[in-house]
């Protein structure tokens, strides 16, 4: 894998945050980032932020390479990577991965968007030992922000800072973040990304598997090489080849979910993102987008996961995980060879219990995104039959109730 230079990817990096802001401001008509009112003054604050934030990021990986040069030696041995469809688990599983430390080691979203780099974070954690000191007032004034800003999207994407997090938000500064299509929706820019292994062309594979290896790599210089980097991102499943090429030694698990459920689920949070950047979501354009993401993902996974030797892949259903967590997991340590210690094992038992006792705050309405059942089930009638899903019948109209609580 070439490795690139820090200045290449600064480079890259304003190159492209300047060609994105030409398009914002200045040739967006027509697009579905039409200039508003309110898109104009909401894409004001956030280019804004963006530029100080990334620049901020920058200075301080000049910093990792003047200070802490050793991070490039770092081996990421057998990285563990959940994949999948979008709104198909990928968040739960994760989360209970990611609570056997004993093996796993994994990012948070406050390393992800305000410490990715050795510099930044050892500065966060000197900070935090005299916040301790001092009896908590900054840990407390974070966790009441916290809690006003991300409230509202609890029944969508339970978020903390201190949370385990998808990584996509790793790949933010060199803008391989699919998100980015939210404040920049030109689908002629960044939708490459959503069909990665067939639609970016080599150099661009090589630089991003190679910037997101420093990610790794940074990471275990901080939490040690002495456990398994443990990463989701649904972003990645339209990347498994680059990314089983780049990575040879990785163990990959894909989700999937039926599709009567993950489609609109995947359109709702996709909307709702756009109407905060005052996006034109109008019309069944963009909705038609979402399904076309959608379809590669199942497509993808289940023609490349199958590829990679038994011991390397599983690909796991969201409705297996609802109803049987624990065999699940267990079976996935069985594939991976890994061992699962008692305290997890109880972990994973009294979760299982609370997970089947669940019912989901999170409903959606088809027709809303001029949909039915029947038009999912014509579009992903493949689907359905290679994951043995059962088509839908006419007068059902709601999942059953736990299953949307899964679909991070």
């Amino acid at each position: 894998m070439r490795r690139f230079s820090l200045r290449e990817n600064i480079l890259y990096s304003y190159k492209t945050y300047g060609h994105l802001l030409k398009r914002t401001f200045l040739t967006a008509r027509g697009t579905q980032a039409r200039l508003t009112p309110r898109r104009f003054a909401v894409m004001l604050v956030f280019s804004a932020v963006l530029l100080v934030l990334q620049t901020v990021h920058w200075l301080a990986y000049i910093a990792d390479e003047l200070l802490f040069p050793g991070y490039k030696k770092v081996a990421v041995r057998n990285p563990l990577f959940i994949v999948g469809v979008p709104r198909s688990g990928t968040t739960f599983l994760h989360r209970f991965l990611a609570a056997d430390t004993e093996h796993f080691t994994t990012f948070s979203l406050w390393e992800l968007i305000l410490a990715p780099t050795i510099t930044q974070r050892k500065i966060v954690h000197k900070l935090g030992v005299l916040d301790r000191l001092a009896g908590g007032p900054a840990k407390r004034m974070i966790d009441l922000l916290e809690r006003r800003a991300f409230s509202g999207l609890d029944a969508i994407h339970k978020i903390s800072l201190s949370d385990p997090e998808e990584d996509y938000f790793a790949l933010a500064p060199i803008y391989a973040c699919f998100l980015m299509i939210l404040p920049f929706p030109f689908p002629e820019e960044l939708r490459y990304l959503a069909f990665f292994d067939d639609a970016a062309d080599d150099t661009d594979k090589e630089r991003i598997m190679a910037f997101y290896k420093t990610c790794l790599q940074r990471h275990l210089y901080v939490h040690g090489n002495d456990r398994i980097l443990l990463s989701k991102n649904v972003s990645f499943g339209p990347m498994v080849k680059t990314l089983a090429r780049a990575f040879p030694d990785c163990r990959i698990v894909g989700t999937v979910r039926n599709p009567e459920y993950a489609v609109p689920s995947h359109i709702s949070s996709m909307m709702e993102g756009a109407a905060l950047f005052d996006n034109d979501i109008q019309g069944d354009t963009y909705r038609d987008q979402m399904i076309d993401v959608q379809r590669y993902a199942y497509t993808h996974l289940a023609e490349v996961l199958p590829r990679l030797p038994a011991n390397r892949y599983m690909t796991v259903t969201m409705e297996s995980l609802q109803n049987n967590l624990h065999d699940v997991i267990a079976d996935l340590y069985q594939r991976f060879g890994y061992t699962v210690t008692p305290a997890f094992d109880w972990f994973l038992r009294l979760e299982t219990r609370k997970q089947q006792a669940y019912k989901s705050v999170h409903h959606y309405d088809l027709a809303a995104y001029n949909l039915t059942q029947e038009d999912i089930f014509h579009r992903f009638s493949d689907v359905y039959h290679r994951f043995g899903y059962i088509p839908p019948v006419a007068d059902a109209e709601n999942e059953p109730a736990g299953s949307s609580a899964m679909g991070r």
